[in-house]
This record gives C-alpha cells, sequence and structure tokens, in this order.
C-alpha cells in the first residue's frame, strides 16, 4: 500500500466529494433493507425468502473481502472486484426471480429497487476493474 493511502477504507471513502457518499449509502441502504424483508408471511405461515438472504449475504462478503483487499493493495479501481465477485451471482439470481416474485407487493418493488442501484453499481465496478487492469493503477480520492 503506498505511503498516502489512508489507514481504512472508511477514511479513504472520507476523502471523497457528497455526492459519493450519498451513492455508497444509497447502496448500503439499499442491502440493508433486505432484512425488513427476510421472513415473510401468507396463509397465516411464516416464512423465509432467500432472495433477502442472498443480497446481506453478498453484501456482508463482499464488504469483507474489500476491507481486505484494500489493506493488499490500498484505495485503487481494482476494489470494485469484491461487488463483482459477490454481488453478481446474486444480482443474477434476483434477476431471474422477479418475475415469480412480481412487482404489485412491497417486497416485488423492493427488488427491482435492488436490481437498479445494484445493477448500476456493477457496471461502475466492471468499468473501474477494467481499467485497472489496463493500467490505471492511480489512488483514488483527494488524498492522491
Amino acid at each position: 500500500m503506498e505511503q498516502n493511502t489512508p489507514a481504512s477504507l472508511g477514511d479513504a471513502l472520507a476523502t471523497e466529494p457528497a455526492w459519493l457518499h450519498a451513492w455508497v449509502m444509497a447502496m448500503v441502504v439499499s442491502h440493508l433493507i433486505a432484512i425488513v424483508f427476510v421472513a415473510g408471511r401468507s396463509e397465516n405461515r411464516w416464512f423465509i425468502r432467500y432472495e433477502p438472504l442472498a443480497i446481506l449475504a453478498s453484501f456482508l462478503l463482499a464488504a469483507v473481502f474489500m476491507n481486505w483487499l484494500y489493506g493488499q493493495i490500498g484505495y485503487v479501481r481494482l476494489l470494485g472486484v469484491a461487488h463483482l465477485v459477490f454481488w453478481t451471482p446474486a444480482w443474477v439470481w434476483i434477476a431471474m426471480r422477479i418475475r415469480t416474485v412480481g412487482l404489485a407487493s412491497v417486497f416485488g418493488k423492493y427488488l427491482a429497487l435492488y436490481l437498479v442501484i445494484a445493477g448500476v453499481a456493477l457496471v461502475i465496478d466492471a468499468v473501474d476493474v477494467v481499467r485497472y487492469l489496463l493500467g490505471d493503477g492511480a489512488l483514488l480520492g483527494r488524498h492522491t
């Protein structure tokens, strides 16, 4: 990790402009809202929904991996690989499930919102990872 790199990923993100903080918050909230939908109720019985569990698991695994990766390489575009590796399988599975779930319920509307926010993030991450692999290894943020 280079000398000017902040001590933690959180510290590095703190160097970013307000609009990026808002975007990161939208990603975090869109994933954590899944907690509300883990348990569902139908015909007087409770059940577990697997889509929210997949969203939460992918979010937590990506966060752990991204923080580890940050410690290895610093605040660079390659960090997006954490989202690509862990979010993509959940995103694809939920995209395939959305027809079955439908958009009429609050849960269906939530899944659609998740697909949009996570989908945009995955496109941005894919571009960032490709840029890194093509030689753009500069540190991100205002601290550079």
